[in-house]
């Protein structure tokens, strides 16, 4: 393949695979918690450099590079706008670096910023999906659904002489924390259990999606035209290819 149309079909690529990102930021702009992911593109050398055949900076066709490659994408953990709801089992929390702990129903904890719960018929504190929020006891925070409650400050639920605490985690690292879409995540090592005196949770206030829609949007139409571009460079490039094949033919 003509090395020119290898390094836009490399473009063509890795313009698609960010298209399915920012799509995907757009497509969750009402899920509360939210947070964009960003696509890395990194310029590559070309193979034989790569390999270690031919040094970089000789000047010579090597050094024109190989194109793109897709790295991680990365989360962006900017806060998100703050709704009052009303509700008492809506929670935000004020603190970028601190997550909800919930419990898969494999047993496995599962971080989140979405604080939009509730209680099920059984009197247990779920989220939307029916994961398990969990107290700061590490268990599953469960009342009498046939008695009144009340919410306080820092996500404290009293019912009669019980007391359960919103269990709040702050990773030792963002980059410690794997996308496992919409607005949950998987720590991927041990992570901090936030102290009394630092928690900011706040009742009856949501945290919305962080996603800007018109940065968003304006990401996604740079990023078409310039797939259109690839595209159009493909074509070129083997168009001129065919006619010099023509040529040498007659």
């Amino acid at each position: 393949m003509p090395y020119g149309v290898y390094l836009s079909a490399s473009g063509a690529h890795a313009q698609s695979h960010r298209m399915k990102m920012l799509s995907n930021n757009l497509a969750n702009v009402d899920t509360p918690g939210f947070k964009p992911q960003e696509t890395i593109l990194q310029a590559r050398f070309a193979e034989l450099i790569e390999q270690g055949e031919v040094p970089a900076g000789l000047g010579g066709a090597d050094d024109i590079g190989g194109g793109v490659t897709i790295q991680k994408a990365q989360t962006e953990f900017a806060l998100g706008p703050m709704k009052t709801t009303g509700r008492d089992t809506d929670f935000a929390i004020k603190d970028p670096h601190q997550f909800f702990v919930l419990q898969s129903p494999e047993g496995e904890r599962v971080l989140t910023r979405a604080g939009d719960f509730q209680f099920d018929s059984q009197g247990r504190l779920i989220d939307q999906s029916g994961q398990q929020v969990l107290g700061s006891d590490g268990k599953s925070i469960q009342l009498n659904p046939n008695l009144p409650y009340a919410v306080g400050a820092e996500g404290r639920i009293t019912q009669g002489e019980n007391v359960w605490e919103l269990m709040l985690g702050k990773p030792k690292s963002m980059g410690d924390l794997s996308h496992l879409g919409g607005n949950q995540f998987k720590p991927l090592a041990d992570f901090d259990l936030v102290p009394r005196p630092q928690r900011q949770v706040v009742a009856g206030v949501l945290e919305q999606s962080a996603v800007s829609p018109t940065e968003a949007m304006m990401e996604l139409i740079e990023t078409s035209r310039v797939y259109e571009a690839n595209v159009r460079m493909i074509q070129n490039q083997d168009s001129v290819m065919g006619t010099l094949i023509g040529r040498m033919l007659k």
